[in-house]
């Protein structure tokens, strides 16, 4: 299986997120962990999954990643099974709705790719973080999670 975890963190905590879940798949075949300004082409060509993660800045994608995925053309991630994530700090179920996942995910069907697993929010304790307590390890199960569906 080859798989890429994409991630953009300004903070560092979308970066640890990242690597727990990168913990959770190692072992699973071709897997590379990347930042979303090394994201080209070449990088998703014949994935089987693909893992993608971001902060949400302003209740939206960061403004460096939204022109990165602007870039690639509708069906490029055919077949592709996609997993999302963001860090975000905890707000109101109703605030939730304007976080990355959703816009990530969408993109994502847009590309061709299709939902593995439910996305996931991971919290901070403010602005800048830290992240939770227990938030790592909430992302190594998701991660987990990842890896048992992708087997099957």
């Amino acid at each position: 299986m080859k798989s890429l975890i994409v991630y953009y963190s300004k903070f560092g905590n979308t970066h640890q997120v990242a690597n727990a879940i990168t913990s959770s798949l190692e072992g699973n075949g071709d897997l590379r962990m990347i930042t979303f300004d090394q994201l080209t082409g070449k990088n998703y060509d014949h994935l089987d999954l693909l893992v993608m993660g971001c902060p949400t800045h302003n209740m939206n994608l960061p403004k460096k990643v939204k022109p990165i995925l602007d870039r690639f053309s509708r069906g490029s991630l055919a077949g592709a099974r996609v997993a999302v994530f963001d860090t975000s700090y905890k707000m109101s179920w109703l605030l939730n709705q304007f976080t990355p996942t959703k816009r990530l995910g969408k993109l994502s069907r847009k590309l061709g790719g299709k939902l593995l697993i439910q996305p996931e929010i991971f919290l901070v304790t403010g602005r800048e973080g830290p992240l939770f307590d227990g938030e790592i390890t909430r992302a190594r199960d998701w991660g987990a999670g990842i890896a048992q569906k992708a087997s099957t």
